[in-house]
């Protein structure tokens, strides 16, 4: 498994059980442009060159259509998260819809900002409310690629969002599902959590992210 690239889901390369000498490549990607941009990079690259010569044999599957309107935002929040992995930050995304519009979006920058609040969800909570003249969201969905921390949550409290759609859980920190701290204390507010929405994908940039470090 390899690092993917902006755009891309996932990008795997596999051996033939079979041929050593071959070799299978299966990918993913957001839209339609971001695998054009692909193709593009990939013909210029230091791979293309030590592969043109290869043969090569393509199955193209085609973009399979986004099965429910979370999906289609937290593709969304994932673009967002490639952004964050780009400039060396850890790779979250999330965004604020609200009436079917994003009214903010970031991803994660505490280090690049030198600001320790600055996750993926504070940044765009910080935009939404800007956006709405108004520190309360309500009605508001807030989509994170990875399970939201305590000082996230409280965040999204105190903001009123009605709707928290997550990726994937986050084992240490994850203060919704995984420790969860919001049932704990008595709150005026409380919302929507789902869970696992694009789980496998979300994870995996995590996944990929911390091993290039190690």
């Amino acid at each position: 498994m390899t690092r993917a690239e902006a755009g891309c889901l996932f990008f795997e390369v596999a051996p033939d059980p079979v041929d050593p000498e071959c070799f299978s490549v299966r990918e993913a990607f957001l839209s339609p442009d971001a695998f054009a941009a692909h193709q593009s990079r990939a013909a210029n690259s230091a791979w293309g060159a030590l592969t043109r010569d290869f043969q090569r044999q393509y199955e193209v599957l085609g973009m399979d259509e986004a099965v429910s309107d979370d999906e289609t935002w937290m593709a969304k929040a994932l673009a967002l998260a490639d952004a964050a992995s780009a400039v060396g930050e850890v790779p979250v995304g999330a965004l604020v819809v609200l009436d079917g519009e994003i009214i903010g979006q970031g991803f994660n920058q505490p280090i690049t900002g030198c600001d320790p609040t600055a996750h993926a969800e504070i940044v765009a909570l910080r935009q939404a409310a800007l956006a709405q003249s108004n520190y309360r969201l309500p009605g508001a969905v807030l989509y994170v690629t990875i399970e939201p921390c305590l000082m996230c949550v409280g965040a999204i409290v105190h903001a009123r969002v009605a709707r928290v759609v997550f990726g994937a859980r986050e084992p240490k920190a994850g203060a919704l599902i995984s420790h969860p701290k919001v049932g704990d204390h008595s709150i005026n507010h409380r919302f929507e959590i789902v869970e696992g929405v694009l789980s496998d994908v979300c994870g995996q940039r995590m996944s990929l992210f911390f091993s290039t470090r190690r």
